[in-house]
């Protein structure tokens, strides 16, 4: 079996069933003004860049980088200009290998990583955040960060951040301190 990543094709019906069962596994988990998650429009949108991961053509996974723009201010106390994926993502800086422009902030927040979940367990997540470390590193991305549940719920995909290098750290962007979330960064 060959596991191959790809650029996603936003307009596949599969990808849309499998993001809809991504944001349905999320609903229950917290309060409505708790949940992250984009849907397909937030996918959609300039600046973030959407990857599936396929096992002999058949849809297992899914990641996701949205530049962080970096006109609204260093919220993290490290002196960059690390802002939240819901603002302007105009890309500026650097033009990566794709044509695509660094973000001006050189950070990106993770999105939309999901494993198939009879597939869990394979190393599919493992290959899907090293590809978009790759793909960062390429753009001149200095760090990646990302929001994640802090329920139980979530307690696999901390672990999982967390043994790949991702430490806990305040919010970032326009992210405000919520219990229901823990944030997480990795300097590239």
């Amino acid at each position: 079996m060959t596991l191959e990543i790809s650029r996603a094709d936003l307009a596949d019906p599969h990808l849309h069933t499998f993001l809809a069962a991504h944001l349905a596994d999320m609903a229950p988990t917290a309060p409505p003004e708790s949940q992250h998650a984009l849907d397909l429009d937030g996918l959609s949108r300039q600046g973030v860049r959407v990857w599936v991961a396929r096992l002999d053509g058949v849809l297992v996974g899914t990641g996701a980088l949205a530049d962080l723009p970096s006109d609204l201010g260093d919220h993290d106390g490290d002196g960059d200009d690390d802002d939240e994926e819901r603002g302007d993502r105009s890309s500026r800086g650097g033009s990566g290998h794709d044509g695509h422009r660094a973000p001006e902030s050189s950070h990106a927040e993770l999105k939309s990583m999901r494993t198939d979940p009879a597939r869990r367990g394979e190393g599919i997540a493992s290959r899907m955040l090293a590809h978009l470390v790759e793909d960062a590193r390429s753009r001149g991305v200095r760090r990646i960060s990302l929001e994640t549940g802090s329920m139980e719920f979530f307690a696999p995909a901390r672990r999982f951040y967390a043994a790949a290098g991702f430490v806990e750290c305040p919010p970032f962007g326009s992210y405000v301190d919520d219990p229901h979330s823990v944030f997480m960064t990795l300097e590239l």
